[in-house]
């Protein structure tokens, strides 16, 4: 048996290094509603859902060119992924928000010149491309808290006077859900009213088909290396993709071991992580990828040993199904 996975050449493999990324349906719903959003002026939102369903992923990977593709001419959009500090200082964080907006000048004495920056930056972009609007999206946004909305909401009403609109996206875990009722809590009421209005769950893959459709990722919707026309199955598995093997044919049946492995009764409906099934896509090319044989054998107790080793049934109960799991408020399902 040949190894494809481990050979000198399928070790520099997007696959192998872990640096490849599929689009999804519920990437795909959660770019519309922010363009929803967009389109309604809105000047923030929060999108949540629990560790590993893809959330950076859509955020450091499609965000910019598929949202691009549905609002109405250019948007200036910068991401964000908030490392939080031991201690909040109002510096690090415009500091953080100047590196992220790769703007030629991080640092300052004041927090004043900084804002300054960030302010007539932001304007700049908008001018330049033709609008007056410009997205911040900040991943983990779970980290964040009262202090850090606070430079953001001064951030907005600088942007406002000069005829500039800022929106700003909260992407996180379940726990950033519960801060508009911190802030309710706390009497900072036009800061919900201004981040927490518009909310969305992001959701993992449900069903067989939604499955079937992320396996066709490593079947057709993908391809390394780049120009070469073949997709990441054809790549590992050669004969045997030429002979008709699909890995998306694998799909009902793996399902079914999603479902028998998960929670008896999910408290929102099944719903797989989709880290938990590109992990289980990459040990089954690990163990059965060969250049020589025209179908590999892989059977149903190699689909759960496959899915055993990502450690789902353990995520899957002690995260998702958490009875502290909140439901989507202000907005619809994304």
């Amino acid at each position: 048996m040949t190894s494809i996975y481990r050979s000198p050449e399928g070790r520099d493999h997007p696959v192998v290094k872990g640096t490849y990324a599929l689009y999804t349906r519920p990437i795909q719903e959660f770019i519309s509603i922010l363009a929803e959003w967009i389109d309604e002026g809105t000047p923030g939102g929060y999108v949540y859902g629990p560790y590993r369903h893809g959330k950076s992923t859509a955020v450091n990977e499609f965000i910019k060119v598929r949202l691009a593709a549905k609002c109405a001419g250019p948007l200036p959009l910068f991401t964000f992924s908030y490392d939080k500090h031991d201690r909040f200082s109002e510096h690090d964080f415009l500091s953080d928000l100047l590196t992220a907006s790769k703007h030629n000048f991080t640092e300052g004495r004041s927090c004043r010149v900084k804002t300054e920056r960030l302010t007539n930056f932001y304007a700049t972009c908008a001018r330049n491309a033709g609008g007056n609007r410009v997205l911040l999206v900040v991943d983990e946004a779970q980290r964040m808290h009262g202090p850090e909305y606070h430079v953001l909401c001064n951030l907005q009403n600088r942007l406002d006077v000069l005829g500039y609109k800022l929106t700003v996206i909260s992407v996180g875990s379940h726990q950033v859900a519960y801060q508009h009722g911190a802030f309710l809590n706390v009497d900072d009421l036009y800061l919900a009213a201004r981040f927490f209005v518009n909310g969305a769950q992001f959701r993992g893959i449900i069903g067989a088909i939604e499955l079937e459709e992320v396996l066709k990722g490593y079947d057709v919707d993908s391809e390394w290396p780049a120009g070469s026309g073949t997709s990441y199955t054809k790549y590992f598995f050669p004969k045997a993709f030429e002979a008709g093997f699909r890995l998306s044919a694998s799909a009902a049946e793996l399902w079914s071991i999603f479902e028998e492995m998960g929670p008896a009764n999910p408290k929102h409906g099944l719903q797989v992580p989709m880290q938990h099934i590109a992990r289980t896509v990459e040990a089954l090319i690990r163990k059965f990828s060969d250049d020589g044989i025209c179908e590999p054998e892989i059977n149903r107790d190699d689909l759960v040993k496959a899915v055993e080793r990502t450690g789902y049934r353990v995520f899957m109960k002690a995260v998702w199904y958490s009875p502290s799991t909140p439901r989507t408020r202000g907005g619809s399902p994304a």
